[in-house]
């Protein structure tokens, strides 16, 4: 085999490790733990038939329920154990049943029995906590309402740090499909998550880039060039739209690459991930992170991921790169970062300057092949088109309208879809006109924000 077959098919190996999906070593502690939490409360159930909770044959379980689920509550934050039909998930990743299937099935028939489909364990429960749980658990069930009486039950007894769910089913055949994601309701989602996982390593957890990968797989499922893509949750924390930004506009320029899905999933995370270093002060210091330091901080936080992988790599090369120069003397900084620069640096100049997209842009190709990528930087401007989403402009009527739209062609770099929101007159457009293809139309004045 010559060098270069070799080297495709490494490239080759390197993007099946790194498809969408989870991480394979985070994924697999996490079923490891997630089976040990099942079978050991569907165990301490079967015992409520024998004993008290309070008897001295719970104490070593109860003990082991409770390190367990703060071991998994390290790695993941709030843990969700769902039992749906004869199957158990702990936070989406399904428990594999091996030589205890029946347990399995027993754990789904406890829980039901209360209409309950799972728990949500938002802090370690105290082995206190574990006996009361299992005593509401082992009781028969409300004739009436039986989720909602376990749940008073719980809370008269100080029990706080779980919720109960309700009961969850597979989708059969011949069933509608699930319903398109809405694209504003993923970006209020995306932002949460971002924000939880900031909180998580502000508290010292370990990271667990699972629930964002799981983002960035709906994200790629969607047209990148949705309008609604660029719609900002009012109460969304400023550092997590941030992040959703760099995240949504790496990807876009990822994708105008033609980059693979697997490195795509990787960028998406990374780019969310990116300022992650921010939290490394941990809540109440009062001292927060330097601008400067920030990008090790992050790259510390990340290495407390156990395991080695391709995607865990470029995920702490972005963190310590992502402010490097494309022309770093030094060391180049790797593609992911270089991508990630663009993206955050466009970005800051829009939102927290703010500049016009249009003159963002053109900030930025001054240092085209030193501070960016030159190659990059073109592709991010021929995907962004001459007046990017967000910019204002006024027609020759005097209408004033904002872009929706990346760039659709070459014969469209200059002519993107809009929406009015001021008439002629200027008076507010109603919210109901339709957009704009502003394709033949002129001249068009960028307007500041």
């Amino acid at each position: 085999m010559d060098e270069l077959a070799r080297a495709q098919e490494s490239l080759g190996r390197a993007i099946d490790r790194a498809r969408i999906g989870e991480d394979r070593a985070l994924a697999n502690l996490v079923r490891e733990l997630g089976e040990r939490l099942a079978h050991l409360l569907c165990g301490l159930l079967r015992m409520t038939r024998l004993h008290a909770p309070d008897n001295h044959a719970f104490d070593q379980p109860v003990a082991d329920l409770h390190t367990t689920l703060v071991k998994l509550q390290d790695l993941l934050g709030t843990v969700h154990l769902v039992a749906v039909e004869d199957q158990v998930y702990v936070n989406d990743i399904r428990i594999r049943a091996g030589d205890k299937a029946t347990s399995i099935k027993e754990l789904g028939h406890e829980l039901h029995r209360h209409n309950v489909g799972g728990i949500t364990f938002h802090d370690p429960l105290t082995g206190p906590e574990i006996r009361i749980l299992l005593g509401c658990l082992g009781a028969a069930p409300a004739a009436q309402e039986p989720r909602n009486t376990l749940a008073r039950a719980l809370a008269a007894r100080n029990v706080s740090g779980l919720e109960l769910q309700g009961r969850f089913r597979f989708r059969v055949s011949g069933e509608a499909k699930q319903a398109e994601t809405d694209p504003r309701e993923l970006v209020s989602r995306a932002t949460a998550a971002v924000d939880e996982a900031f909180q998580n390593l502000a508290a010292g957890r370990v990271p667990n880039p699972l629930p964002l990968r799981r983002i960035v797989s709906e994200l790629l499922r969607l047209d990148l060039r949705r309008e609604e893509l660029w719609f900002e949750p009012e109460a969304a924390p400023s550092h997590a739209v941030h992040a959703f930004r760099v995240a949504h506009l790496s990807l876009l320029l990822g994708t105008a690459l033609g980059l693979p899905e697997g490195v795509l999933q990787d960028l998406g995370v990374a780019a969310l991930y990116h300022d992650a270093g921010y939290a490394a002060a941990g809540p109440g210091s009062g001292l927060p992170v330097p601008f400067e330091a920030h990008p090790a901080a992050g790259a510390r936080l990340m290495l407390r991921q156990r395991g080695f992988h391709e995607a865990k790599m470029r995920r702490i090369l972005a963190l310590l790169h992502h402010h490097k120069d494309a022309n770093d003397a030094v060391a180049r900084p790797g593609l992911v970062a270089r991508i990630v620069r663009i993206a955050e640096d466009y970005d800051a100049l829009v939102r927290r300057r703010p500049l016009p997209p249009t003159l963002a842009l053109a900030r930025m190709v001054r240092w085209s092949g030193s501070r960016y990528d030159a190659a990059l930087l073109q592709v991010f401007v021929n995907t962004l088109g001459a007046y990017p989403p967000g910019t204002l402009l006024q027609l020759g009527d005097g209408r004033v309208v904002r872009s929706i739209s990346t760039a659709r062609g070459a014969a469209t770099f200059a002519a993107p879809q809009a929406r009015c929101i001021r008439l002629a007159g200027g008076a507010p457009a109603p919210a109901e006109l339709p957009a704009l293809d502003l394709a033949g139309v002129g001249p068009l004045k960028v307007l500041n924000p």
